[in-house]
């Protein structure tokens, strides 16, 4: 069964940019191999997980010894991830969250173009982000269509969010990266993926204060 049949689980597809990001980093500083032991000491995930994962991810074997050609590695997890194929989307919002994503150069790299963005502020509209045009919520529907738009970036109040959203499905989009601060509902053939912020400084707080109470107990055994 070829790599790209195989059911990937959802924990590997959050390790693969991760393992990009580590692999184009030592590449540009000019290493010429990358073993697991290296991107596990970077990333701080288990050793035994990065071989598992390289070797579900890569079609070249590695050398026993030297590891991975590093070139080779990157060009690799690309594949595996799709990088290659840009796919268009619309932010709807360009307040301060989506003007900061607009500005953001980087999501090329990881297969995301950001065609336009919408707003409704009279100030913004006809204006230009990063060289992408903010345009006026009616301009939505022709935006999406007219570009193929397939992801709608949502960074809008929460009281706007749900109707929104609403209004890109209908245009055509198949999925929804929520960044307002609500939950929204989405047909089932639509993706949603929400970021909620609340929640993640939630668990950088508590992993926070666990690594202090395990130093706080460390000391005092001294």
């Amino acid at each position: 069964m070829s790599k790209e049949k195989k059911q990937i689980s959802k924990n590997l597809v959050y390790r693969v940019p991760v393992y990009l990001t580590v692999s184009r980093r030592l590449l540009k500083d000019g290493a010429r191999y990358i073993t697991a032991p290296q991107i596990s000491a970077i990333t701080g995930i288990n050793v035994e997980t990065v071989k598992k994962d390289l070797s579900q991810i890569c079609k070249t074997p590695g050398n026993p010894k030297l590891g991975r050609e590093a070139d080779v590695l990157v060009s690799e997890i690309i594949e595996f991830g799709v990088y290659t194929k840009l796919t268009n989307a619309v932010i709807i919002g360009a307040g301060h969250l989506g003007s900061a994503l607009l500005n953001y150069d980087g999501f090329n790299e990881w297969g995301l173009q950001i065609i336009a963005a919408i707003d409704n502020n009279p100030a913004l509209i006809n204006t230009t982000i990063n060289d992408k045009q903010i345009h006026g919520v009616d301009d939505l529907d022709k935006i999406i269509k007219e570009y193929t738009v397939q992801i709608a970036i949502i960074t809008v109040p929460k009281e706007y969010a749900q109707e929104l959203v609403d209004h890109a499905v209908a245009a055509g989009v198949k999925a929804i990266w929520n960044f307002a601060p609500t939950y929204i509902s989405v047909p089932k053939d639509v993706v949603l993926q929400n970021e909620n912020m609340a929640s993640s400084l939630s668990l950088l707080n508590y992993n926070l204060n666990l690594k202090t109470s395990k130093q706080k107990r460390k000391t005092k055994r001294k």
